[in-house]
């Protein structure tokens, strides 16, 4: 898309909804399509993995292409909604901030660059630990660590994954693979799985879930890259219910570490505190703000604020690649209120896989979603002082 073209379409699509107006956007998002993270892949399985030509942990090409392709579509939206109209957005309008790795700053350039085309709109980006975005304990009191293992423990001994990781040995031949033959870690039911929480750190699974995890990563991440499907845990996954049931230990595994209320809020407290210092100061920040991170920072905002439960159709990913939590802030023009409305804007599975273009008649996936201290109307929308009380009692809290 040509600068002319975006500014086309910005003079040529009305609001839809003259009801109510929007006044601000924060979008939380996943970083889009990397290379696998696991360093250790080759120790699982006899099989050879595909290879890829990115580093590892790296924003690939397609996720770049992938991303884009949101941003031209966040670009068309807040067009048509009227909150950006100028040719090229300054920082008061549209704001960009990422964690410094490259597969977070890399998104962000990409959706800005598609965003917004022949317009130099900068990525902002602090060092790669920024604690905004470094999803590690902060709490140092001996009582936090002792409830956080107790809490997370009950979580792991609470999962019910055996067939899921019968099936995962079957698939990576675990019991022929090196680390069963040096290390005699042959069983993924039967090997122990410990919990590691230390301050400063990212708190994790040692273990036969964190082995299947790592592996599930590798074929989700090919699959979306588009690898034949010979390449993609080498076809044994040909259908959903087997989709279905490997992600079973990958949302398992989130579930331990990242999904009980007292460590969500710990880790994310410093996410929490930025976001509501742009929800409380609305005439002093931008009207769209990014915050590209990761899978991490979803994951622990989404249970810091209490989010009642959801499902995203056409994904079997809890928070996909790209995916981005999207506050909206909208004004009744006639009760003369300010109204919240949060929705989960990602990509499906074959989205990402088919490198779909995407446009306001072919959108992504959306799922509304619901805050249990803010509930909603049947149009979506909560009451924003209502959310406002919220946030300030939990970043009181932490």
């Amino acid at each position: 898309m040509t600068f002319k073209i975006f500014i086309i379409v910005c003079a040529l699509i009305l609001n839809s909804d003259g009801k109510h107006s929007l006044k601000q956007v924060v979008i939380l998002s996943r970083h889009n399509l990397r290379t696998p993270l696991s360093k250790d892949l080759t120790d699982l399985t006899p099989k050879p993995w595909p290879h890829w030509r990115e580093k590892r942990g790296y924003l690939t090409a397609k996720g770049a292409h992938l991303e884009g392709l949101m941003g031209r579509y966040f670009s068309a939206w807040l067009c048509k909604e009227e909150i950006l109209h100028k040719d090229c957005p300054t920082e008061d309008m549209f704001y960009a901030y990422a964690n410094a790795k490259q597969r977070t700053r890399a998104s962000a350039e990409s959706f800005v660059k598609n965003a917004f085309p022949n317009c130099d709109v900068k990525v902002h980006y602090e060092k790669e630990s920024d604690p905004v975005f470094n999803p590690v304990i902060h709490n140092i009191t001996t009582k936090f660590m002792d409830v956080a293992l107790k809490q997370m423990n009950k979580r792991l001994d609470q999962l019910s994954l055996n067939n899921s990781l019968l099936f995962m040995e079957n698939i990576l031949d675990y019991k022929d693979s090196e680390q069963c033959r040096v290390e005699n870690k042959c069983d993924l039911c039967a090997d122990k799985n410990s919990i590691n929480v230390a301050v400063g750190e990212k708190p994790n699974i040692s273990g036969p879930i964190k082995v299947a995890k790592s592996a599930i990563d590798s074929f989700v991440m090919s699959y979306y890259e588009g690898f034949p499907i010979k390449d993609v845990a080498w076809d044994f996954i040909d259908n959903n219910k087997k989709w279905e049931l490997i992600m079973e230990i990958s949302k398992g595994y989130h579930d331990v570490i990242f999904n009980t209320t007292l460590v969500a809020r710990d880790i994310a407290a410093p996410l929490i505190k930025y976001m509501t210092d742009i929800f409380t100061n609305a005439e002093e920040t931008p009207r769209v703000t990014l915050i590209m991170g990761h899978d991490a920072n979803v994951l622990t905002m989404l249970n810091s604020m209490e989010f009642k439960t959801f499902t995203l159709h056409k994904q079997f990913e809890k928070s996909p690649v790209g995916g981005k939590i999207v506050f909206q802030k909208w004004y009744d023009n006639k009760s003369k209120k300010n109204l919240l409305k949060i929705d989960y804007v990602y990509q499906s599975m074959e989205q990402l896989r088919n490198g779909l273009n995407l446009s306001l008649d072919k959108p992504p996936q959306f799922t509304q979603l619901e805050l249990t201290s803010c509930p909603v109307d049947v149009n979506g929308f909560c009451l924003w002082d209502d959310f406002l009380l919220f946030l300030k009692s939990i970043v009181g809290n932490n």
